[in-house]
């Protein structure tokens, strides 16, 4: 049963019942008014019958003649106020005189006493056992002697008519009232539930995803309800929102993380192959530096061959150092940390391009802002990256240029910055800037950027660049408080 039904049926009890006790009490009132309107016409007739009957009552009765004159009188009666019986009973109870509305023979036995319908329920229960109703008048003589008593009994028909019309008037009016109370309970139901029905099939949509406002009420206790679903539904429409966003978020981070694993794996298996290959031929390359160094030793200096076999020495060595580079980068080797200052390991490897700088009409400036701590760092592995970035940004001022190098605090961590002046980044070599073996040399490797990456991810920071108006920005960020992490 749903609750606008039940509501309904509430509705309809309580009606119907207030219909029939208001119904009740009229008919009950509707009774007892009839029955004492009754009363006093019957006893309006005993009255008039006995002053009649006071002419002839004697100390020694009824006089002569008077059975022959009161009889007519008391059929008379008989027929105009519909009675059933009429009798004239003495002093002592003994009926002197009567008339029944048969015609039956009024016995001259002692007469009962008259039942009192004076209490209601009594009354009722006369009604319901269809008994005559009894009403008397006192007869005395002219002296005023008291003689006896007029009685009658008549019908209770006029009092079950009238019940019954009243019945049917109050039915008819309760009827017309439990009509009204339902067309009225149906609107009021209607008024109530129909903002419920709004509110669950919201929630429905708001089950499945969709955007959903139920309108406001007109009722104060309807529009409190639907104004705290409408909050409800906005809170828990933002709640969804930001999860879709960290969902959204949380994939691309799986992604990224996917492609840097896959990146790894890539690495790792390419750099033990080629570790391998570069390993052998860097054995062959130390033995030809070798020969070619005692060839050098044996022709004299104006030989026609000697500038041959010094060529053939410096790209010997040229290509071992190559094959050096690419060694450290594909063992990535695991960071050996201590708690140290870096501010030496940056000096260090400014002034190790110094001589390269010069040559190249390069400018250096180093700054480091004071108080800063101590990091647990690699200090080889961080030498490594400051002095392949020194390198590139030398290489990049082709027609010379200025470099700063600075130490300073960025945000909660430690951020070390190298500035050139040079041509700057585009954004297409920006993103690919990092990845191992991406150059834009002409004689590059591509390795140089991908050990500052690697370093600076070994102690839980990242490398960034910047193009600037003035040319390009790199950036080693290492937390403060440096956790160790696998190279």
């Amino acid at each position: 049963m749903t609750l606008r039904l039940k509501l309904l049926v509430l509705v309809a009890a309580v009606t119907l019942f207030a219909a029939t006790g208001v119904t009740s009490v009229a008919l009950w009132r509707g009774v007892l008014q009839a029955e004492q309107q009754l009363s006093q016409e019957a006893s309006a007739v005993a009255a008039s019958l006995a002053t009649a009957v006071q002419k002839w009552a004697g100390p020694a009765g009824l006089g002569e003649g008077a059975p022959a004159t009161l009889l007519p009188l008391l059929r008379r009666e008989l027929h105009d106020a519909e009675l059933l019986q009429v009798s004239i009973v003495g002093t002592s109870g003994q009926v002197l005189l009567c008339a029944d509305v048969n015609g039956a023979e009024c016995s001259a036995t002692m007469a009962s006493a008259p039942e009192q319908t004076d209490a209601p329920m009594e009354f009722l229960g006369r009604l319901l056992r269809d008994q005559p109703l009894e009403a008397s008048a006192p007869i005395a003589t002219a002296d005023g002697v008291p003689f006896g008593q007029v009685r009658i009994s008549y019908r209770s028909d006029r009092v079950l008519r009238e019940a019954q019309r009243l019945a049917a008037g109050a039915a008819l009016i309760a009827f017309v009232f439990v009509a009204l109370g339902l067309i009225f309970a149906t609107v009021l139901l209607r008024r109530i539930t129909r903002p419920l029905t709004e509110v669950v099939r919201a929630a429905e949509k708001l089950a499945e995803g969709e955007k959903i406002e139920v309108q406001v009420a007109a009722d104060p206790e309807l529009s409190e309800m639907v104004a705290a679903f409408n909050r409800m539904a906005g809170r828990l429409r933002d709640r969804r929102e930001e999860m879709e966003q960290l969902i959204a978020s949380l994939n691309q981070r799986i992604a990224r993380a996917l492609e840097e694993g896959m990146r790894s794996e890539r690495l790792v298996t390419v750099g033990g192959i080629a570790a391998g290959f570069a390993h052998e031929m860097g054995n062959s390359l130390h033995v030809i530096a070798g020969f070619a160094a005692v060839v050098l030793r044996e022709l004299p200096p104006d030989h026609a061959n000697r500038p041959d076999v010094e060529a053939l020495r410096r790209e010997a060595a040229r290509a071992s150092a190559l094959l050096d580079r690419f060694l450290f980068f594909a063992r990535a080797r695991t960071a050996r940390r201590a708690t140290q200052p870096v501010d030496a390991v940056l000096r260090e490897a400014v002034e190790v391009i110094g001589p390269a700088a010069i040559e190249a009409r390069v400018t250096s400036e180093l700054s480091i802002e004071p108080g800063l701590p101590e990091l647990d760092v690699d200090a080889e592995l961080l030498r490594q990256a400051f002095v392949n970035l020194c390198v590139n940004a030398v290489q990049a001022m082709k027609a010379g240029g200025h470099l700063s190098v600075r130490a300073l605090r960025h945000g909660a961590d430690i951020a070390f910055e190298f500035q050139d002046t040079g041509p700057g980044v585009t954004p297409g070599t920006k993103e690919h800037i990092f990845e191992p073996f991406f150059t834009t040399k002409e004689n590059g490797t591509g390795l140089g950027l991908a050990i500052v990456r690697h370093a600076a991810e070994a102690h839980g920071g990242k490398a960034e660049v910047e193009s600037t108006s003035s040319g390009a920005l790199f950036r080693i960020v290492i937390p403060a408080a440096a956790r160790k992490a696998a190279a």
